[in-house]
Parts: structure tokens; C-alpha cells; sequence
């Protein structure tokens, strides 16, 4: 039987997703309520995913998405080349 605050943080994690103003990648607030755990690395590439999509599929200029993840628009750029 899984303990009833751990229910509560799986509520508020879903609740955060579908309620969110923002996109926000759910890996990212797993990780806020202690559900997953993930280094810096991962967190990187995990952003890095998120902000391909957002250029090559949602067509997002690069400093729209720099505004998302309150990052310039040359480390965007930067970001998305490495992780190709």
C-alpha cells in the first residue's frame, strides 16, 4: 500500500501539469515533488529536447523559447546544436 503523502505529491505533480500557464516538461516537476531524481546533466538534455521541439515542430523563435527557459537566444542556439 503506497503511504498517503505520496499520493498527495502524485495529486499535486498531475495537478501542476494539467493546470500549468506554461508548457512544462513533466520530468521537471516530477523531479520538484521528489517523485524522480535527476542530475544536472539529464535536466540539460531533458531541456534541450523540449526547447527542438518547440523550434523544429511548434516553430518557436529562438527567443521566445529563450524567454521559457529564461535563457538568451545564442544559448538556445547553443543548447539545441550540442544535443543533436
Amino acid at each position: 500500500m503506497i503511504p498517503m503523502d505520496d499520493l498527495i505529491y502524485n495529486y499535486m505533480a498531475l495537478l501542476e501539469a494539467i493546470f500549468s500557464e506554461k508548457e512544462v516538461l513533466p520530468d521537471i516537476i516530477l523531479q520538484k515533488y521528489g517523485l524522480m531524481e535527476f542530475t544536472p546533466r539529464e535536466i540539460r538534455r531533458l531541456e534541450a529536447l523540449e526547447m527542438r521541439r518547440l523550434y523544429y515542430i511548434e516553430k518557436m523563435t529562438l527567443r521566445e523559447i529563450g524567454k521559457r527557459f529564461n535563457m538568451s537566444d545564442s544559448g538556445v542556439y547553443r543548447r539545441i546544436k550540442r544535443w543533436l
